[in-house]
């Protein structure tokens, strides 16, 4: 059984050692509180690293709408013949299945175990420090922010006319109170 895990340094397969210990969900952190503990449930198998931004910018993109890569296809073919793979998205975990044939798995313990590797990362892939770890991650938060938010010029037209409107409306209520107040005062 293999883990397939995504980091803003690239792709990375993990092999599961010990299939026993997923059985227990509810015990499944406390061999992750520790790297030695850790590597005594999943062991490094492959790491796809990406080339630059771009690369992990448009991947992370297709991963979001849970559509596999070209790079993740490829990496997949070459290393998961013949295995299960874990995925964290079961719609990720369905397109893998439909274009790869390659079963896989998705369910509350697998949650589990992401979260467990999320917790000794930077234990689990040689090479891979936190302080390398958090500035990727950051940069490609902010370049996915980017992406996300392009400029798109009918929705700026939209946000003007809502605009415009929501102006009109406030003039009309501050008439409508000061009238009010007139009639009021003048009793």
């Amino acid at each position: 059984m293999l883990v397939l895990f995504e980091t803003p340094a690239g792709f990375t397969l993990f092999k599961v050692l010990d299939e026993g210990k997923l059985d227990k969900v509810e015990d499944l952190w406390k061999e992750f509180t520790t790297s030695d503990s850790a590597r005594k449930v999943v062991e490094l198998k492959a790491f796809n690293k990406f080339e630059n931004t771009s690369d992990a910018l448009s991947a992370a993109t297709l991963i979001i709408d849970s559509k596999p890569s070209k790079g993740l296809r490829k990496f997949l073919q070459k290393h998961c013949e013949g295995e299960t793979l874990v995925v964290a998205d079961s719609k990720l975990g369905n397109a893998i299945k439909e274009k790869l044939k390659i079963d896989c798995l998705h369910n509350s313990v697998v949650m589990e175990l992401m979260r467990g590797l999320r917790n000794q990362l930077t234990e689990l892939i040689t090479g891979l420090g936190a302080q390398d770890l958090g500035p990727m991650s950051l940069g490609l938060s902010h370049s996915l922010s980017r992406y996300k938010l392009k400029f798109s010029p009918e929705k700026v037209d939209t946000m003007i006319i809502q605009d415009i409107g929501l102006l009109d409306d406030l003039d009309k209520e501050l008439n409508t109170y000061a009238m009010r107040v007139r009639e009021w005062y003048g009793w």
